[in-house]
């Protein structure tokens, strides 16, 4: 039992598990980038990100042998492994298909086959934005609002309402609000691949999704601003 009340003690003090359902990104294309929507369309991609591999971080060794010792592996430098894989839902009008097709537009055109300068005269990206993921948690709280009403009775559930003179109304309900725990921003980030959309009859109750795979240059540990 020792080794189990360890556990459930170490289990408490992290305040639980990391739950892989529990996650928020934040993109940010380049800046003069012409999106379906605005620049605030970003925010419903994000919303609508159905899932999303935050990556990883290799360290390249090479073998090292000094006379007659045992080879042991030396780092010899560092290197971001692989694209960042994600998957969306997709709106009815596939406008986030849209968002993500003129991304790709703003690094080649396909009518010119053309390809965009990775940086302006200026300095600044032409195609590549940034990319922010969060793993989130969640704390019980309670939202309490009072708002000016005509004299009412009553409350169910996790609703509790008490009364105020001159028509004043307290209303309370608990919640759960999300923490960000811990966060990473990509930098250099950019759509490299959009998969394609497979359509079937048989199908008919499940919705689309697309498929985008984003190159990008390196990321590094931010933290978030709410912990």
């Amino acid at each position: 039992m020792g080794a189990i009340d360890d556990f459930y003690s170490s289990m408490q003090r992290a305040r639980g598990f990391a739950r892989v359902a529990r996650y928020e990104i934040v993109l940010h294309p380049p800046a003069g980038l012409k999106l379906p929507g605005g620049a605030a369309y970003s925010n419903d991609v994000s919303i609508m990100c159905d899932s999303i591999m935050m990556p990883g971080h290799d360290l390249n060794t090479s073998p090292v042998k000094f006379g007659t010792e045992v080879e042991r592996q030396m780092v010899t430098s560092h290197k971001y492994e692989g694209t960042i894989g994600a998957t969306f839902y997709l709106d009815h009008n596939l406008d986030l298909k849209e968002y993500f097709d003129a991304w790709q537009e703003q690094a080649v055109s396909t009518d010119r086959n053309s390809v965009s300068y990775y940086k302006t005269n200026e300095g600044d990206f032409n195609y590549v934005g940034s990319m922010e993921i969060y793993q989130l948690t969640s704390m019980p709280t309670t939202i309490t609002t009072i708002t000016a009403r005509e004299d009412t009775s009553g409350g169910s559930g996790d609703h509790r309402t008490s009364k105020y003179k001159h028509g004043m109304e307290q209303e309370s309900y608990d919640t759960h609000e999300p923490i960000r725990t811990y966060g990473i921003r990509v930098e250099e980030v950019f759509p490299e691949t959009i998969a394609g959309i497979e359509y079937a009859y048989a199908t008919a109750d499940e919705v689309a999704k697309l498929s985008v795979s984003f190159q990008y240059r390196k990321w590094k540990e931010i933290e978030p601003e709410n912990t």
